[in-house]
């Protein structure tokens, strides 16, 4: 009776701690959406959430941009601990009446959900862009890089590594490979966050009914850590113990 007390009452101890230890802050994504001018400065600026994201349906359109209609969808596997991490997110945009083709429109993608099966192992980053081609008197630009942070939107976010820019021009090229980094210890949370850059560049005269665009796909594969020689060696050293341990017997008998 007093052993089960025992038990009874290490119990509600370990649950009592579990209890008291702090939760993860729900996971968050969020969307900044910016145009920029021939020299880079702000010309506007929205911010979203995913269950506010400029759709088909609803999509966003800055008073006085040379951008309109925009609408962007973020597909992710943020949530699910897994050692295979990714994250597309697809842009489209139109040229409003007043388009300037020196102008940018920039978009900024992070969540910070991701889950990494096994922490503190390194990683594998693979940045890849690519630009639609519903374009007419031009080409469509799209260029983006990722970076791996740790931490959360909510109480600020460290960056562990980016990759380089790497861009896509369609129709017709050209295309930059995709780019790479390498995280040397991947912990169990962490965030992506991916910039894209979409231009049009004219060849004739943008015309009115393109569209601009694409997608910038970022993934994260966590690396396996080889078992240190001496480990190896040791175990397969089990069987031939294990082997002479018999013969001993044997020979006894």
């Amino acid at each position: 009776m007093l052993r089960n007390v025992r038990w009874i009452a290490a119990g509600l101890l370990t649950l009592a701690g579990l209890l008291a230890q702090p939760g993860r802050a729900a996971a968050d994504t969020l969307i900044l959406v910016q145009e920029l001018d021939g020299t880079n400065a702000l010309v506007n600026s929205a911010t979203f959430n995913l269950s506010t994201l400029p759709t088909s349906a609803n999509p966003y359109s800055p008073t006085g941009g040379a951008f309109s209609s925009i609408i962007i969808q973020v597909n992710s596997t943020s949530g699910v601990s897994s050692n295979v991490n990714s994250i597309t997110t697809g842009v489209g945009a139109k040229p409003s009446g007043s388009f300037d083709a020196s102008h940018s429109l920039v978009v900024t993608v992070t969540d910070d959900g991701f889950l990494n099966a096994t922490a503190g192992n390194p990683a594998l980053v693979t940045n890849d862009p690519g630009a639609s081609s519903g374009i007419s008197g031009g080409v469509n630009n799209l260029s983006g890089t990722t970076i791996v942070q740790s931490g959360t939107i909510a109480g600020g976010l460290t960056s562990l590594g980016v990759t380089g820019s790497a861009s896509d021009t369609s129709p017709g090229g050209p295309s930059d490979p995709n780019s790479t980094a390498t995280i040397t210890s991947l912990p169990s949370t962490f965030a992506l966050t991916q910039t894209m850059t979409i231009r049009a560049i004219p060849t004739s005269g943008i015309d009115p009914n393109s569209t601009f665009g694409g997608t910038l796909s970022s993934t994260v594969v966590t690396q396996p850590v080889p078992a240190p020689a001496g480990l190896i060696l040791a175990l397969t050293a089990l069987p031939v113990i294990g082997l002479r341990r018999a013969l001993r017997r044997k020979t006894a008998i």
